[in-house]
């Protein structure tokens, strides 16, 4: 694992990097810590967010998950009762902490020596727009332009969600350009955690980090976003993204190991079975989720949008009960008879056994991007743009291949389990149309690596059809989340007035891509 030391900067929290022997540990000055240093904590800290708070309130909003009533008293109520206000932890937690891990990002490509290290100030770009997407998608209107200064602007104004998304899209055209135009006088090497320095692999990632930005756009009526957005889904034409034919998942891994819990992957850290010196199981993770009832229902193929179809996948996302998949009803008191054995559990990488013994598997990659979440994107661009992206169908049909390919499953039997479901109401030709199928597959496949953009689009599209849990208080999900207290403290000049009522309407707080 590589050593990291943290630098405290005035108003930024920490900023981890790995530094020279020549630098002094103790002082040094921004320009001292060049981009190249920066970059591997960059990435590191950010995917260390990515599937924390934010990764669980999206499970369980889209009731893939529900907690372990046979041992918690209360679990996930504050979540199922949808108590959304500024105090709202997982969402402070986004918030803050995405913040400061951005914020490494903008020290890499504002970075004096930024022309020096124009590579990594591209992928710099390429992780900023990757990320401050999710703040826009949860929060609508948000710093960004006066964001990331530190002292220099202590209160930053909040832009509106289409002006950074424009931004953002702006940011990663430049990327892309500096990646095919410059020849920088240092080039990027190991510190780059995900694609060891190979900038054609960060060419097709940034122009689907593109293509999602874009698409997420696809409701809005605005005739400024529209004919941007249009004319930047043309330059798309003809260009590569992942893909199930050609490349692997997006992946990261800085050296996680089990020496102790901060070198684990974060995944494994937060959610597997054991804790990473293997003397406990993970309390306040493993044992703390079980499979909801809902998604049980639609895996096993009882629920009538799947009706009688068994997803091949479901053995190894999560274990049986008796043969098959048993979840808990999110809100529900314990049943007469039932224990926790009664209820199936996190399986994967979170729960496996080779040789007789469970695997800790701290050192396994994370995903920064999968095949199937590109492949699903392609399909949904091919689908809403017909006369700018084809192949719909088959852009499904390889996200399914990839999605059984991820969870250890063949080919042959994604071919055969796509086909099966066809015309099922979540199927390709099934009632509900092409965009709830490939809402569907999104479920499935990224719920284990980034299930916060299955509930986005759930909000966007209304699929899949997702139930609120018995003791909800209000009658819908949260179209968006409240602004941290610490916002209301600190910058309560610029921070919008935004109220728990506001949450569950479509106002003008709503994030701009979903108010119609």
């Amino acid at each position: 694992m590589k050593k990291y030391i943290y630098i405290a900067f005035a108003a930024l929290s920490l900023v981890s990097c790995k530094l020279d022997d020549n630098i002094s540990q103790n002082d040094p000055g921004v320009e001292q810590v060049t981009p190249n240093l920066y970059l591997s904590a960059a990435q590191t800290s950010n995917y260390n967010v990515e599937v924390g708070d934010i990764f669980e309130l999206s499970n369980v909003w889209m009731n893939n998950w529900a907690g372990n009533i046979y041992y918690f008293a209360s679990p996930y109520s504050a979540e199922y009762q949808l108590q959304i206000t500024s105090a709202f932890t997982r969402g402070n937690n986004f918030w803050n902490n995405g913040y400061t891990a951005m914020a490494r990002y903008a020290n890499i490509y504002n970075h004096p020596q930024a022309d020096k290290y124009a590579h990594h100030a591209a992928i710099a770009k390429i992780l900023m727009a990757n990320s401050m997407q999710y703040i826009v998608d949860f929060y609508g209107d948000a710093p960004f332009s006066e964001a990331f200064k530190r002292e220099a602007n202590l209160t930053p104004k909040y832009d509106k969600g289409e002006d950074i998304y424009r931004s953002l899209v702006l940011m990663l055209n430049e990327a892309i350009q500096t990646i095919d135009n410059v020849t920088p006088q240092f080039e990027v090497g190991t510190e780059d955690e995900i694609y060891g320095g190979q900038m054609g692999n960060w060419r097709k990632l940034a122009n689907t980090i593109k293509l999602r930005l874009l698409l997420r756009q696809s409701k809005v009526i605005d005739s400024q976003v529209r004919t941007f957005v249009d004319a930047q889904l043309q330059t798309l034409q003809g260009a590569q993204f992942l893909s199930e034919n050609i490349d692997s998942d997006a992946t990261i891994n800085p050296g996680y190991n089990n020496s102790n819990a901060t070198q684990q992957n974060p995944l494994i850290r937060n959610y597997s079975y054991l804790i990473f010196d293997q003397s406990a199981v993970n309390t306040n993770g493993y044992r703390l989720i079980d499979l909801s009832s809902h998604f049980a229902g639609l895996l096993n193929g009882t629920n009538a949008k799947t009706a009688s179809i068994t997803d091949p996948r479901r053995g190894s996302m999560y274990r049986a009960v008796g043969g098959t998949l048993r979840g808990i009803t999110q809100g529900e008191g314990q049943l007469p008879g039932a224990t926790e054995a009664s209820f199936s559990r996190l399986g994967w990488k979170f729960y496996e056994v080779a040789n007789g013994a469970i695997k800790e598997n701290s050192n396994i990659n994370g995903y920064i991007m999968t095949v199937a979440e590109s492949e699903l994107l392609q399909a949904e661009a091919a689908e809403l743009y017909p006369a700018i992206f084809s192949n719909a169908q088959g852009h499904y049909n390889q996200a399914i291949a990839a999605s059984f390919r991820f969870f250890g499953l063949s080919a042959s039997q994604a071919t055969a389990y796509a086909n099966n479901l066809s015309t099922r109401p979540y199927g390709w030709n099934g009632a509900d149309g092409h965009i709830a199928a490939i809402q569907y597959q999104r479920m499935i496949a990224l719920h284990f690596v980034k299930p916060q953009e299955t509930y986005i689009n759930y909000l966007k599209t209304g699929y899949p059809v997702t139930p609120l849990a018995l003791t909800a208080t209000q009658p819908n999900k949260p179209w968006r989340l409240v602004y941290p207290a610490r916002e209301y403290n600190t910058n309560s000049s610029n921070v919008p007035n935004v109220t728990q009522a506001d949450v569950f309407v479509k106002n003008q707080f709503t994030p701009f891509w979903n108010r119609n």
